[in-house]
């Protein structure tokens, strides 16, 4: 590598014809000059710790200026002596500064993104809005388990397969990036694979079973318990529960905003006596917030990601396999069998593809099926009582589809 005892002046005029050319300052021992063919200019510090040769990039000149970089060189010189990895400090630092994955995803559109089509990075920046900072954009990077992913993707699936495994790739893509960043140390989303139409899961508890993750939903904090129960009773979408707000609360209706559902259209849920119940129960705990379910760690915002709950639920009821996207899918089983038709009990879900929504039924089936729907939940809400109580019933449970 040749040497230089580097200027301002010389930096500045300096060029090549080759990809790349290093040079060494001659002042300060490991500082090195990278200057690209494109005339890019960078210092980077050449250092030995724990027996490894390792480079450091300090910056962009002139955004660095050389006397900048060689204070920085000089203080990056002491943590090698101290055995001090400065590459691995610098990662820490960054993982400190990049907490969630919303914070993952607003560094990934600024720095990613541009270097995409036009064409593409619309579509990952809406899918990345629509679904996954909105959705689990508050969890920490490093807290995504393999079980969050599949709990998150399954919902989306449900609805539209093909949806969940364009979120899936990009959000793989954000964890790659963040990887190569030294954001994060692992990809958690390479470990589960696209979900497609063909692998949705089907799983349905029984009535023993729901019995005991009843008792296991008792055993939890508020509004943990309270969500789980909620879930349960109206077979409504995990993300639209927790951010329910007491504004959208009409009488003995829970109305969900069309901003706030995944169907894009304004959802009106008759609340069974049970539910409203719960809701009681909550008026009494928070009723000053604006959110039902509110956060036990910010002030006024909804419950975040349930999933340390939900692990805890999966143990003390013995459901082993228990994922908090079975309870809608329960819901909907158990009404089936009881009679509800696949029309109504889509209009129940806010499913399009169940209700055999299409174009042409958006414009000519003004039917609201409120009194249909009121039916099917309160009868579903007097059964799932029954089970709670032990009180005998003839239900069978099958898988949808099935």
């Amino acid at each position: 590598m040749p040497s230089q005892k580097l200027t301002d002046s010389f930096i500045r005029n300096f060029s090549t014809d080759k990809s790349r050319v290093e040079i060494s300052d001659e002042l300060k021992p490991g500082l090195v000059l990278r200057v690209s063919k494109k005339g890019n200019k960078t210092f980077v510090y050449r250092y030995r710790v724990h027996g490894t040769s390792k480079r450091y990039t300090i910056g962009k000149y002139p955004i660095i200026s050389l006397s900048k970089a060689r204070t920085l060189a000089d203080e990056l010189y002491l943590q090698a002596k101290q055995e001090k990895d400065p590459q691995k400090e610098k990662m820490l630092s960054r993982r400190r500064e990049i907490i969630t994955i919303k914070d993952l995803a607003d560094t990934y559109k600024k720095r990613h993104l541009p270097t995409l089509k036009k064409s593409t990075r619309e579509d990952y920046k809406r899918r990345i809005d629509n679904f996954i900072v909105s959705e689990i954009g508050d969890i920490e990077i490093n807290e995504l388990s393999r079980i969050n992913i599949i709990e998150f993707l399954e919902e989306i699936a449900e609805d539209a397969p093909i949806q969940s495994n364009r979120v899936r790739a990009i959000l793989s893509s954000m964890y790659s990036f963040g990887m190569k960043k030294a954001l994060c140390e692992f990809n958690p989303v390479s470990t589960v694979k696209p979900l497609g139409e063909e692998n949705t899961r089907d799983r349905v508890y029984s009535e023993k079973e729901i019995a005991e993750l009843w008792k296991a939903f008792e055993l939890e904090n508020t509004p943990f318990q309270q969500v789980f129960k909620m879930l349960l009773i109206t077979g409504q979408r995990l993300g639209e529960t927790r951010r329910m707000k007491w504004t959208d609360i009409n009488n003995d209706t829970w109305i969900i905003p069309e901003e706030e559902t995944k169907a894009k259209r304004t959802h009106y849920v008759p609340l069974s006596d049970f539910a409203l119940e719960l809701l009681e129960e909550m008026k009494e705990i928070n009723s000053d917030s604006d959110y039902v379910f509110q956060s036990t760690v910010r002030v006024n915002e909804p419950i975040g990601w349930l999933q340390h709950s939900a692990v805890r639920v999966s143990k003390a009821s013995k459901v082993t396999d228990f994922r908090i996207h079975d309870l809608r899918r329960t819901s909907a089983s158990f009404m089936a069998k009881m009679g509800v038709n696949r029309t109504v009990l889509g209009k129940v879900l806010n499913h399009k593809g169940l209700a055999g929504d299409s174009k042409v039924t958006a414009v000519y089936d003004r039917h609201d099926y409120m009194n249909e729907k009121r039916i099917a939940l309160e009868n579903w809400a007097i059964h799932l009582n029954g089970i709670i109580n032990g009180a005998e019933t003839k239900a069978n449970v099958y898988k949808i589809g099935s």
